[in-house]
């Protein structure tokens, strides 16, 4: 799907969109995967919290409010607020980042990419875990039932979560607790 500024496309991995919510707010939350070939200001979401952070590529720079920051390829993902006056510069070519949005008015969360061998727990009222990938995926274990989530699927969950990786895994874990 086009970015809202109409300066790139994005895949949209997981959502609340639903025709309950108003034209205004498709959604409360999104979490997105785009590929950013060229420096371009990113979309403006009026009171949305924002986490992004790098999967594929050398990385990318943003600047905002007069300083740049690269931002992370593993761990936390840098936040910052929709609102914001935000450039992405891609360092080099085939830039792939990941996205966590968040309306500020119905969540607070965060997101983290998870790249290393071992286990990792997160909890909220909403737990979205994407693989990107992994030759044996990922175990997710989650008020008593276990899967296995293979590379390029996704799960919803709630509750207490614990994610069990393997040395080639690369996890997007996002997470929202209703506010």
């Amino acid at each position: 799907m086009p970015w809202a500024n109409g300066l790139g496309t994005t895949i949209e991995i997981a959502t609340d969109r639903d025709s309950r919510h108003s034209q205004s707010i498709p959604w409360t939350w999104r979490l997105s995967i785009a590929d950013v070939p060229n420096r371009a200001a990113f979309s403006i979401f009026a009171g949305v919290d924002r986490w992004i952070a790098c999967l594929h590529g050398k990385g990318m720079r943003i600047e905002r409010n007069g300083d740049c920051e690269e931002i992370p390829n593993s761990g936390d993902a840098l936040s910052f607020a929709g609102e914001e006056m935000v450039i992405g510069d891609p360092i080099g070519a085939s830039v792939r980042d990941v996205n966590w949005f968040l309306h500020r008015n119905h969540w607070q969360g965060g997101m983290r990419v998870h790249r290393e061998t071992g286990s990792t727990i997160v909890q909220g009222d909403l737990v979205v875990i994407h693989a990107v990938a992994g030759t044996a995926g990922a175990t997710i274990r989650c008020e008593g039932q276990t899967i296995t989530l293979a590379a390029g699927f996704t799960v919803q969950a709630s509750g207490i979560v614990t994610i069990d990786c393997d040395p080639s895994s690369i996890m997007v874990i996002a997470w929202a607790s209703a506010r």
